[in-house]
Parts: C-alpha cells; structure tokens; sequence
C-alpha cells in the first residue's frame, strides 16, 4: 500500500455532509487490510472515487437513491460502478411495528447484492431523516460475509443508535471501533440467517 487513507481522503474529510478524515480513515483501514476486498457502499458523493482508491481497484459497488447524484458521480468513477435504488419504508413506519426486525423492507433494486459476498459495508445513506438507515443497515447486514464489517455513519442520532441496537447488536453483531459519529460492527462468523 502506497499511499495511506489520511492521504487518499485529506481534501474530502471534514467536508459539509462528509465524514471526518478520522471517521474514513478509520474504514478504509479495514478495507486496506483485506486482501481482494469487496466493498458496497450505501451512498455516492465526494468520496466515491477516494473509497474505489483505497480498494486498489478491488470489487466496489455504490447503491444510491438519488439520480442526479448518480449521473453527477458516475460521470468521475463510471455508472457500472452505481445501481440505482429506493428506499421503501419510511423510518415511522418501522417505529409502528416496535421496531421489529423482521419489519424492515429491503431498499427496492435490480440483481440486489444482499447475497453475503461482501466483506465490507459502508452506510452512509439515504441523506436526510425521512427514511432513516434502517433498509440500508438492514441490507448491509444481509450483504455481508460471516465476520466481514459493517461501517454506519451519524451514529450521534437517536434513529441511527436504535439502528445499531435492533439491527446489529441484537443480532450479534460487535462493536469494535467508534470513531467520533462511526460506528464499525463486525458480523456474527456464523450465518445470522438473514437473506
């Protein structure tokens, strides 16, 4: 590895809407120390083409909601890189079924990747509270390898904490590294059966 993650994510973290560099670093780390790693991300933005260059050109897939971000960004790294998805179920309506977790719907997306193939998982989408992280969480937890990592993003927000609780933690999932608003879980190395 020749160029470090302080170095690849330097004029990206920090920015409005952004992770810090701290909080990227401390991802791409991880991401750096798997061998043939294969990465979804929920979200495009500023740092897509940072997450593609610390892969070292390893599998990376992008799953967003938003078209205009998808043209914008699939312009810099390539559309093949970007699937187009939608979120279905509005966080309020998870909280009407007690926050079950056999409730939550998958995001809505052609040859969906929820196939536990990946070995890293980076959520940090949809934008905005209306539909809150839970499908993505959700998917990303059904994404993941046995033992892979799940990265989740604004996790100083009570939605985002009950996300983590229901979704991972009560799942088995561990917390092993919080990094100001990142939280890093590693999955169960037994299936958890979802999918």
């Amino acid at each position: 590895m020749d160029t470090t993650p302080e170095e690849i994510f330097a004029g990206i973290g920090g920015q409005p809407n952004s992770c810090t560099l701290r909080e990227y670093s401390a991802f791409a780390r991880r991401v750096q120390r798997i061998e043939s790693c294969r990465l979804l991300v929920f979200g495009v933005g500023r740092d897509s083409a940072a997450w593609r260059r610390v892969n070292h050109g390893n599998p990376t897939l992008f799953l967003e909601n938003n078209e205009e971000w998808i043209h914008r960004i699939g312009e810099e790294i390539g559309k093949e890189h970007i699937l187009s998805t939608s979120y279905q179920q509005r966080f309020e309506e998870w909280e009407k079924t007690g926050f079950a977790a056999d409730k939550v719907a998958l995001p809505a997306l052609e040859n969906a990747p929820f196939n536990k193939e990946w070995d890293c998982v980076f959520v940090d989408a949809p934008w905005g509270p209306t539909y809150g992280r839970h499908q993505s969480t959700y998917a990303a937890s059904c994404a993941l390898k046995p033992g892979g990592f799940i990265a989740l993003h604004d996790c100083e927000r009570e939605r985002e904490r009950i996300v983590c609780r229901v979704l991972l933690e009560e799942n088995g999932f561990q917390l092993v590294e919080e990094v100001e608003r990142l939280r890093i879980y590693q999955a169960p190395q037994a299936s958890t059966g979802r999918a």
